[in-house]
């Protein structure tokens, strides 16, 4: 069975908070990366162009639990960008 969106929420912030993310670099490991952190637009969303490269300031959560990037002061969902690391 599966826990609780408050259950689950308090678990994820004993390992996450909104200044950092943890990825998996190109060897497979696990790192954390801190904001600003540099993502490439992978297409047209809000006011950003595919292509374009911008700075993620923090990484939140919606209440449907879903990771979005705030950027320039708009949140943003996730899948429309690519980390570089």
């Amino acid at each position: 069975m599966f826990m609780d969106q408050t259950k689950y929420l308090e678990e994820i912030s004993k390992y996450c908070d909104p200044l950092s993310i943890l990825v998996l670099d190109e060897n497979g490991q696990l790192i954390r990366i801190y904001c600003p952190f540099p993502v490439v637009v992978l297409k047209l969303v809000g006011i950003l162009d595919k292509g374009d490269i911008v700075d993620v300031q923090a990484v939140k959560l919606t209440p449907e639990l879903m990771d979005v990037f705030i950027i320039n002061g708009k949140a943003y969902y996730l899948y429309y960008f690519r980390i570089l690391i």
